[in-house]
Formats: C-alpha cells, sequence, structure tokens
C-alpha cells in the first residue's frame, strides 16, 4: 500500500531561536512525502485512532461520547459569552510562564480563547511589514539583546478542540499558532517535542479515570528540554472538589447537578438535586455546571436566556499528584516529590525522571508543577 503525506508551508515568518529573529519566508512550499508498505493511519495506536473517528462514529457509551455531548457541544454555543469571562491570567500560570528560558517552545494543551497566548509569547503580529522578503526583524520590534534584558521570551501553540475559542483566540497585538485538536490525541509526531507545557482546566472536562491518565501520560511524553541543561516543565490546573468558602460552585446556591452516568439517557432537567440530602450531594465529584447564555435576538418574544450544562470531574485533594505517579510509572520514569519539609533532590542526577516541584489548592483549583528530566 502506498502511504501519502502533504505539508504546505505557505508564505509567512520562521522563528529562528540562536539569532532571536523572524525570517520573512519568501514563497510558499509544498512538501509531499510518498512511502511503500504499511498505510499510516493502519499503524496508528488504538485508543489514538478511537481519539480520530468521527463523532457519529462513536458509540453513546463512550467516554468520548459523553465528552462530544456534554462537553464540546456545550463550548460551540457559548463560546463568544464564555470568552468575555476569561481574560485575566491566573498568577500561578503566569508566574510558570515567566520561568521559562528565552527560546522555549510550550505547548498549551487546552488553550481556550487563548489568554495565555500572549503575554511572552513570541508570535507578535507584524503590520505593515517591509515589501523585501529577506529583511530580518526582531522579535516584537526590538533589538534581539534588549528583548533578552527585559523579559523571557518563548514560543507556545495553542491547541484546544472547540474550533468556536480558537476563532476569538487572536489579539489586538498577536496573532498565536493555533491548533484544532484533541489533548487525547495530540496532533503531533513522536519526534515534535516541546520544552514545557500547560493543562489549565481542562482535565477536569474528560470524564472517565482512564481518559485523564491517558491525557497525563501524553503530556508528559511530549515534554523534553532541547537542552541537556534544562529540564521540561508542565503546570495542570484542574476543579477541586474542595470549595472555599466564596465558591460560586454549591449544591445549595443551585449552581451545580449530578451529572448523569456515562452510557445514561438521562437529561439535566431529570436529575435536579435533592438539597434535603445535601451531605450527600456532596460527595459527588462528577457534575454539570450550568452556563446561563442570554438571547440577544431582536424579536423580544424569543429573548430568552437558554442554559447549557457542561460536565466536570472534580478532583479531591491529592487525586491529580496520584494522578500524576501512574502516568509517569506507566512511562517507565522515575517519580519523585518535594514537599515543604524535604529539600529538594538533585534531579539532574537522575534519568528519566517525573519530579512534582510543586502543588497545592488556589481559588477553587488544584494544580500541580511536574520537571521532568529525559534522555
Amino acid at each position: 500500500m502506498m502511504a501519502w503525506w502533504c505539508f504546505v508551508a505557505g508564505p509567512g515568518w520562521d522563528f529562528v531561536v540562536a539569532g532571536l529573529l523572524c525570517l520573512a519566508r519568501p514563497a510558499a512550499i509544498n512538501l509531499v512525502i510518498t512511502s511503500t508498505g504499511t498505510s499510516h493511519f493502519d499503524q496508528l495506536q488504538p485508543h489514538r485512532y478511537h481519539a480520530m473517528r468521527s463523532d457519529d462514529q462513536a458509540p453513546e457509551c463512550t467516554g468520548a461520547a459523553y465528552e462530544q455531548q456534554h462537553v464540546h457541544k456545550v463550548y460551540e454555543s457559548i463560546a463568544a459569552h464564555f470568552s468575555q469571562t476569561r481574560y485575566k491570567p491566573w498568577p500561578i500560570v503566569a508566574d510558570f510562564l515567566d520561568r521559562q528560558p528565552v527560546g522555549s517552545i510550550g505547548l498549551d494543551a487546552g488553550s481556550g480563547n487563548g489568554k495565555y497566548l500572549h503575554g511572552h509569547n513570541i508570535t507578535t503580529q507584524i503590520k505593515n511589514g517591509p515589501s523585501n522578503p529577506s529583511q530580518q526583524i526582531a522579535l516584537g520590534g526590538r533589538p534581539p539583546g534588549q528583548v533578552l534584558e527585559e523579559e523571557p521570551r518563548y514560543f507556545m501553540l495553542g491547541l484546544d478542540r472547540s474550533a468556536s475559542l480558537l476563532s476569538l483566540s487572536q489579539h489586538i497585538h498577536s496573532v498565536p499558532e493555533l491548533v484544532h485538536g484533541d489533548c487525547l490525541s495530540l496532533p503531533f509526531r513522536s519526534n515534535l517535542i516541546f520544552d514545557f507545557a500547560i493543562s489549565i482546566a481542562t482535565l477536569h472536562h474528560l470524564s472517565t479515570p482512564e481518559r485523564r491518565l491517558e491525557a497525563i501520560k501524553l503530556l508528559l511524553s511530549s515534554v523534553k528540554p532541547s537542552h541537556p541543561s534544562r529540564t521540561g516543565r508542565i503546570l495542570i490546573f484542574v476543579w477541586a472538589h474542595e470549595q472555599g468558602e466564596k465558591s460560586r460552585r454549591k449544591w445549595a446556591k443551585g449552581t451545580l447537578l449530578p451529572a448523569p452516568k456515562l452510557g445514561s439517557t438521562a437529561s439535566a432537567t431529570s436529575l435536579e438535586p435533592d438539597l434535603e440530602n445535601i451531605e450527600e450531594l456532596a460527595n459527588l465529584q462528577d457534575v454539570l455546571v450550568p452556563w446561563v447564555l442570554n438571547n440577544h435576538a431582536d424579536d423580544k418574544t424569543t429573548d430568552k436566556a437558554k442554559t447549557y450544562n457542561r460536565y466536570y470531574h472534580l478532583f479531591r485533594e491529592g487525586e491529580l499528584v496520584e494522578l500524576v505517579k501512574r502516568a509517569a510509572e506507566s512511562l517507565e520514569l522515575c517519580f519523585n516529590q518535594i514537599d515543604s519539609n524535604t529539600p529538594e533532590s538533585p534531579l539532574s542526577h537522575q534519568k528519566d525522571c517525573c519530579l512534582i516541584k510543586g502543588h497545592g489548592w488556589e481559588a477553587d483549583n488544584w494544580w500541580v508543577e511536574i520537571e521532568l528530566k529525559t534522555h
């Protein structure tokens, strides 16, 4: 069997790490690669092939179909309104990105409306650029030396399942590089790796423990530092089961619904919580969170708010760290954890190691920072 691959490198700008420059590409280049033997798709791992199937083909009882109904369709419907409420970076995430070395290449797996793609990301929009295609443009329109002195700069790719959210990711000063894809089927070749990655408020939308574990394994597999002196870094945020006093995610406030079981045909309206049994509800981790979307149609008779229910798995204390440990062990990485009472281990003396650099609770979320040293 003959397998074909086609890649088009269109006119644009190429990032040169060594020189901290953007070079204008004068023409599009069409690369066609052929090979004989087994088709590329036949060689894909079964779980990745399944993730690439259309949603209509997936059985209704699968996690993929469940998430299509209770996550992906919802975000496509509420994207514009949702994006208006997601504009301020979380402090821990901003600090993590600030610490990335100059020239690093990163991945935002679940980038949403791209609010983390515009800080120090190198994909700066160049308006009315020079007509000379061979001219070199310094990053951000400034000399490389000035960039080095002022702030770290990196290249970060945004990936999200929602095409509607991706379309909202462009910024007045930045046009980020975006990929329409799934965190359970990363559309990158095995030899394309990143120096760092973030997954912010994404993993809690996966409906089974196996899918959450697989997503973390793929993150661990896709991060490997480009230089032996560096370590790979990953930051993950998920919603917490343990909510603060000021949290709006409360059963009593009517902001949570019990999620239907996988394969269940029950609708959200038939799953209204029994508030008289609040203690039993408090133990639930799989929930639906309503999002009220106002219809601003001209016809006032149809101007009616519509509610969409998104699926969330609320992580208990220690659950996220345990998932990282299981993912590391399944990839045959040594696992270590630093706590506040233990001095930092010299990771440089251990090969193929996954280290929990830090973890904690922040504003109704659990987070974990991972450090990787692989060879």
